[in-house]
């Protein structure tokens, strides 16, 4: 067996496992949207506040420190995702600075075009110690070929490449038990942008689950793999609960996607 356990909420199948063992057993997808550990860790550091301010831990992922084991696992899941993907599908890969270059070179080279995004933190948390500069922005390679899904037709153009949302404060609500958590604002417009209603995606390294939520909310059938268990008991709770809440359903796009 590839994976630990399977969980079928709605349209969401999820996997507890390594993602690149369960990956060549999933079936043909329409998006890929995915925010992979990217060696953020350093170990048994912490960031001492102000008085009354708390301190934050930077010890996040066992394992997460070395970043040449890791930039290779992120490598091998792309490679991975593109003989699943769809004559018309995308991909978007946040990544750290040192992902960033190599998976812009493995899609090129497998005839994909490439761009970025950049998600901009109207709050950056302060950096471990020794880093100096805090953390104010975050990296997406977004890859797609000719013929791709691009649901904007012009009347409803994405502002930006630049998508500015404050990230989850401890005690916020909304804010998991997971210490790189998305927020539903920094993936909802990629998924809009690049897939019509009914459309599958696939997230390799679901961690809390936000790509299910949002798919959820939007419409989309969604896969999602997580290799460890605390977190994917977290993404299966969120993503229950945002079935059972259609009341808080944001409103699915009304035309249909165009071929660019």
């Amino acid at each position: 067996m590839t994976y630990r356990r399977m969980e079928q909420i709605g349209d969401c199948t999820l996997y507890l496992g390594d993602a690149l063992e369960v990956l060549p057993t999933v079936g043909m997808v329409d998006c890929v949207v995915t925010d992979p550990p990217y060696a953020i860790t350093n170990e048994g550091m912490w960031h001492i506040g102000r008085p009354g301010k708390g301190s934050r831990r930077f010890d996040f992922f066992a394992g997460d420190s070395d970043w040449p084991a890791m930039t290779k696992t992120v490598l091998s899941a792309a490679q991975h995702t593109m003989a699943l993907m769809a004559p018309a599908a995308s991909a978007y890969w946040w990544c750290g600075h040192r992902e960033f270059g190599p998976l812009v070179d493995l899609y090129e080279s497998a005839g994909y075009r490439t761009r970025f995004l950049v998600w901009a933190k109207k709050a950056p948390s302060p950096p471990p110690p020794g880093a100096g500069w805090p953390s104010g922005a975050e990296l997406c390679v977004y890859a797609f070929r000719p013929g791709r899904t691009w649901t904007h037709a012009g009347s409803n153009p994405p502002p930006s490449n630049v998508i500015v949302s404050d990230s989850y404060r401890h005690g916020q609500p909304g804010k998991a038990d997971h210490p790189t958590q998305k927020p539903g604002r920094v993936i909802e417009p990629l998924i809009i942008a690049s897939s019509t209603p009914a459309q599958t995606i696939l997230d390799p390294f679901m961690g809390s689950g936000t790509t299910g939520v949002a798919c959820v909310q939007l419409g989309r059938s969604f896969i999602g793999i997580e290799i460890e268990e605390r977190y994917f008991d977290i993404a299966c709770e969120r993503i229950s609960r945002a079935e059972r809440q259609p009341d808080m359903f944001v409103q699915k796009p009304v035309h249909e996607g165009m071929a660019l």
